[in-house]
């Protein structure tokens, strides 16, 4: 069987599909290939159960319909016996019906369902690995568990060991996020910085990507001591080699979270806008995750770029310390 899934969104969402690649290939003993955009192809290199990866620029180089015509017409010369589409876009649907894949397997709540031949029921109780995973449900296929394996390359395993050596005291700390209001404030981090430093005797990592360099840069001028900061300064599989080397991993919710999950990394989690129960909290038993129950939240699936009210009051109330005391009983 040859089997396509595509799933061209954010780097957590990829990263939360591993494991449905994983299991189709375990159960299904499928042949598999992905369709994802240039940011987040890197963190899928080297998977042994991914035969292809396809990338697809759809805001860049491949804008726009004709684009997606060709590569439908591409995926079309692959015949592709099924595709799997965890990604709700009404775009994602359209490609695989485009593509004149025979059988389209997607959720019941996607916005391009209408190109599907077959729906699997959403299930908005479950994290998100495991809604991914009864996708397999169509094929009569129950998952019970399925870690994510993220493959880190030799070079980039160097490339850790070389920056931080044998040392055994970093802390990661995660500034960024896609979406605004899903960053704790920058000042905040550089506070529980120094106070690690200073109670722990802990070493700073600031993590991000080139998008959260600005707030890393933040991160860094307010703190007392001194950070490594490699915000915008590797790719996804030196970002895990990293974060896997790391003590504590305090993060807000973004794709490096689930990276640090995966790796079951001891993990802080500091939600804002989101809350827990939309499914997409840190995958593991060593992980947390630092909230307020304020009657506000959620404020939508992702978070706005702004309050909606003006007051950001979900991040504004999480404090330094309540944050260091969380990870002083990661670090026991």
């Amino acid at each position: 069987m040859k089997i396509l899934i595509i799933q061209t969104a954010f780097l957590g969402d990829v990263v939360l599909t591993i494991p449905l690649i994983q299991a189709a290939r375990k159960y299904l003993k499928a042949r598999i290939s992905v369709v994802c955009i240039p940011s987040t192809a890197n963190i899928l290199e080297g998977h042994p159960d991914i035969d292809e990866i396809i990338v697809y620029d759809k805001k860049g180089k491949n804008k726009g319909f004709l684009n997606l015509l060709k590569l439908a017409r591409f995926l079309k010369s692959k015949k592709f016996d099924t595709a799997l589409i965890p990604h709700p876009s009404f775009k994602s649907g359209f490609l695989a019906f485009l593509s004149g894949i025979k059988k389209r397997i997607g959720f019941d709540n996607s916005a391009g369902r209408f190109f599907f031949t077959d729906t699997v029921f959403f299930n908005k109780s479950k994290h998100q690995i495991e809604r991914y995973l009864d996708l397999l449900l169509y094929f009569d296929v129950v998952v019970r568990e399925e870690r994510t394996r993220i493959y880190v390359d030799n070079e980039s395993g160097k490339y850790a060991k070389i920056l931080l050596g044998t040392d055994s005291n970093f802390f990661g700390i995660n500034p960024g996020s896609v979406w605004a209001t899903k960053r704790w404030l920058p000042e905040r981090y550089a506070q529980l910085s120094d106070s690690i430093i200073e109670r722990l005797g802990g070493k700073i990592v600031i993590f991000g990507g080139k998008e959260d360099k600005i707030t890393a840069d933040i991160v860094e001028k307010n703190m007392k001591g001194k950070a490594l900061n490699l915000a915008g300064k590797t790719t996804l599989k030196q970002l895990a080699a990293l974060i896997k080397q790391c003590r504590v991993f305090i993060t807000n919710d973004s794709g490096p979270m689930h990276i640090a999950a995966a790796f079951d990394v001891p993990t802080i989690a500091i939600f804002g806008p989101t809350i827990k129960e939309q499914g997409f909290y840190p995958y593991s038993r060593e992980a947390m995750v630092i909230e307020k129950d304020i009657p506000c939240r959620p404020c939508g699936k992702h978070g706005p770029k702004k309050c909606p009210k003006n007051s950001f009051v979900c991040m504004g109330d999480i404090g330094v310390e309540e944050v260091l005391n969380a990870v002083i009983r990661m670090n026991a």
